[in-house]
């Protein structure tokens, strides 16, 4: 997310990757790179009359991803819509002059859930799949949507990419913000992937580093958390890239690689006392995936959280969006919110679907 101070130091600097410059060369070790672009590109800079963010980046920042070494980068997530089709036009319109493959947006659900296949520098076919789980993405009045992933249709979408590439990867901008236990629904969702033949689960959102899971042959990456943005909380200063190594179909080897985002909205490698902090964290919370307390810890944090947070929110989109923008979340509550309502009033969740 390249707004407020990190735009003001990327000005600066007159140096669109300025907060990359520390990890830059460390990025590129790879045969593939992948990001979520959190912010469209805007121009004008009028925002959408209900839009929750003001969240922009500047003109040329596709070309500068594409020139740091990134191949593909996912479009469907909640600030997408921020500048309304202008903002989505000109990201698209910018990322496709620059050469830079995107997912997760489109003019209905299925061409926004239309695969990306990209050949990595070792000659592996790579396909990406994008979806959202967030009511302002998949809003029907816009002209440009994101995919719902409902797990047939994740699934279905697995099955017809598989054909065409040797590895499949699925991106979904989904979970509950600031919480490092994912949802229920999200693991549900990449053990769904998984199962139909995705390798890779990459998920973003919550924008705090949330476990691993070795799921199968492939892995699940529940949130990657923030990783070039200004600064929000110790929490979210806190972070990592993952490096995950393919071969004879399957994930063999995966390494997280700590990282800090300064003062100065420049990302860094993490060393020595923080270095094990933060992995340390990242392995602490993927254990408990593991042996299956996230789901409860996980709903433990979003209670503490729920008026402050999700309530706050939703007050917030009833006055910028109005009655409908209310009726359509209410008409959008899915089978987590019941969840985590009930924890709310009564301390505890149900289990009715299993994984």
């Amino acid at each position: 997310m390249f707004y407020g101070p990190m735009a003001e130091r990327m000005q600066a600097s007159d140096d669109m990757l300025w907060g990359f410059r520390p990890v830059a060369k460390v990025l590129n070790q790879g045969d593939l790179l992948f990001g979520n672009f959190e912010t469209p590109i805007s121009v004008r800079q009028q925002k959408e009359s209900d839009a929750l963010g003001r969240y922009f980046s500047p003109p040329g920042m596709a070309r500068a991803l594409k020139d740091l070494g990134y191949d593909v980068v996912n479009l469907g997530q909640n600030h997408i819509y921020d500048f309304g089709v202008e903002g989505v036009e000109s990201t698209m319109g910018e990322l496709k002059e620059a050469g830079l493959p995107f997912i997760g947006i489109g003019r209905n659900s299925d061409e926004a859930a239309r695969p990306v296949a990209i050949n990595s520098k070792s000659g592996v076919t790579f396909g990406f799949l994008g979806y959202s789980t967030f009511s302002n993405t998949l809003n029907p009045k816009h002209k440009y949507v994101a995919c719902f992933p409902k797990l047939e249709r994740v699934s279905n979408d697995i099955k017809a990419l598989k054909d065409r590439v040797d590895v499949v990867v699925v991106s979904c901008h989904t979970g509950s913000q600031y919480n490092p236990y994912p949802a229920p629904e999200t693991r549900q969702l990449a053990h769904a992937a998984i199962d139909s033949g995705a390798l890779i689960f990459l998920g973003h959102h919550p924008h705090v580093p949330q476990g691993l899971e070795k799921i199968g042959k492939g892995i699940a990456v529940y949130s990657l958390g923030d990783f070039v943005t200004p600064v929000h909380t110790e929490d979210t200063r806190r972070t990592f890239f993952i490096r995950i190594k393919i071969a004879d179909g399957q994930v063999q080897e995966r390494e997280i690689v700590p990282c800090y985002i300064t003062d100065d909205c420049q990302t860094i490698l993490a060393e020595g006392e923080l270095r094990e902090k933060i992995a340390s964290h990242i392995e602490k919370i993927s254990k408990h995936i593991v042996d299956g307390l996230s789901d409860e810890l996980h709903f433990k944090v979003a209670k503490s959280r729920f008026f402050s947070q999700f309530v706050a929110t939703w007050i917030k989109e009833l006055r910028y969006g109005g009655p409908q923008m209310m009726i359509r979340k209410i008409l959008n509550l899915r089978y987590y919110h019941l969840q985590l309502i009930f924890y709310t009033l009564f301390g505890k969740f149900f289990r009715i679907k299993k994984r």
